[in-house]
Formats: structure tokens, C-alpha cells, sequence
């Protein structure tokens, strides 16, 4: 019996629609152009349609439970991005009536949904610590970065809005000397607090504490720790937030 409940013909359609295509940065090559791969432009990321999914549910489980803001995964979402433009092609030749239309429908919007919502996370954080997030962008390397050039414009709008705000309602009535005083405004999210984390992989004698006690994680195990613990795991992708 086919997939869904569909005929033989509408489980062709879906087969390729679900083919494990490579899916690249950069655009496919024009016809005539040299094939060969081109060290100069540096590594190029090719996964497959599940594989850059599963990645793009990884970054959004990691930003929902995650602190502080993670880097943004810029190659993750201009794939996944892709993708939906490919599937919306394929879907506007498809009978709007057949189950096979309906279940990739649901499909298209599901994906949908975690792109706006890794978004929403990282931007309920930005809101929530923006003096705390540009103070610490502006102390970080070219290549260590983790906001979007668009993210980065959004923190110092709306930074500039509410110490713009804040000054008309509240600050010019102070005494001079709390005026300029930016820290005493400044919220800065709490490192201490504790997270859930699955090891994708096995890590030897890992500290947990400020006295170096230590731990051996098997991959596949579940634990609990403080997040200043865990961050530089997390961002080596060794863990993953749950």
C-alpha cells in the first residue's frame, strides 16, 4: 500500500518531491561552466532536504532552551528557504482537492513555522538583553560574530528607541549623576541557570563545577547543567539543548 493512502501514481509525485537532492550554499553551475570543485571559495555545505530540516530543528531547539543568543545559522535558513520556494513549485501543480496536495501543504507549513520561530527566539532575546547582546557583539572577532546583519540593525533601532523613551519618562528627572549610568539599566540573562542537554557525542572528564569536578558523558545521555558549563559545547555542536 502506498504512502498516505495515495495511488501509485500520487507516490511517484511524492518520491519527488522527498528526493535526497543535494542542497547546496550556492547555485548549481551554469551550462559550460567548469564542474570542478573550487578550493578559493572555500568549503561549500551540501546536505540533503533532511538533513538541513533536521539541522534547522536542532538550531531552533538549541535557541528555544539557550540563554544567551547562539550564532545565527545563516546557511542553515538560506537552504531551508530554498527548499520551501522548491516545494511551493512543486505544490502549484499539484490538485488542490488530493490528499497528496494536503500532506505536503502541512509539510510546507510545519517548516514554516520553525523558521519563524528560531526567529521569534532569537528576537524575544534581543528585546529582552539588548544593551547586554550589542555590548558583548561589539567585543567579539569578525569571524565570531553571532547576529545577522539585519538582527544587528533591529538590537540598535530599538536599543536607541528605548534609551530615547526612557530618557523623556524617566531618566531627565533623575539626579545628574544616575543619568548617564547606563549599567544600572543593563539586564544581563542569568549563566546560572540550569538547562537539559543530550550528548551526540562521548566526552571525556568534562568540569561541571568551579572546583574542576568532573564528569565522563556518554553520547546518548541526558543531563543537567548550568548553562555557563555547557555553552562551549553547545556551540561545538558536542551537545544539544532539549
Amino acid at each position: 500500500m502506498s504512502r498516505y493512502g495515495l495511488s501509485a501514481d500520487d507516490d511517484r509525485f511524492l518520491a519527488e518531491m522527498d528526493q535526497s537532492e543535494d542542497v547546496g550554499a550556492d547555485a548549481a553551475p551554469e551550462e559550460g561552466e567548469d564542474n570542478q570543485p573550487d578550493d578559493s571559495d572555500g568549503e561549500e555545505i551540501q546536505m540533503t532536504s533532511k538533513q538541513v530540516l533536521d539541522a534547522l530543528q536542532r538550531a531552533w531547539m538549541n535557541e528555544k532552551f539557550a540563554v544567551q543568543i547562539l550564532p545565527y545559522e545563516e546557511p542553515i535558513v538560506d537552504m531551508v528557504l530554498s527548499q520551501l520556494v522548491y516545494m511551493e513549485e512543486n505544490l502549484a501543480s499539484t490538485n488542490k482537492n488530493e490528499m497528496l496536495y494536503i500532506a505536503h501543504r502541512m509539510e510546507v507549513e510545519r517548516i514554516r513555522y520553525l523558521l519563524a520561530s528560531y526567529h521569534r527566539c532569537r528576537l524575544q532575546k534581543i528585546e529582552e538583553y539588548t544593551f547586554h547582546i550589542l555590548d558583548e557583539e561589539s567585543k567579539r572577532a569578525a569571524g565570531e560574530k553571532r547576529l545577522s546583519a539585519g538582527e544587528l540593525q533591529f538590537a540598535t533601532d530599538f536599543y536607541k528607541s528605548v534609551e530615547s523613551h526612557f530618557h523623556q519618562v524617566a531618566v531627565r528627572h533623575m539626579p545628574r549623576s544616575c543619568q548617564d549610568d547606563e549599567n544600572i539599566r543593563k539586564v544581563v540573562p542569568n549563566l546560572d541557570s540550569h538547562v537539559f542537554v543530550r550528548a551526540k557525542e562521548n566526552v571525556a572528564e568534562f568540569s561541571i563545577s568551579a572546583d574542576h569536578e568532573t564528569i565522563n558523558v556518554a553520547a546518548g545521555s541526558v543531563h543537567m547543567f548550568k548553562y555557563r558549563d555547557v555553552e562551549p559545547l553547545v556551540l561545538e555542536g558536542i551537545v544539544e539543548l532539549i
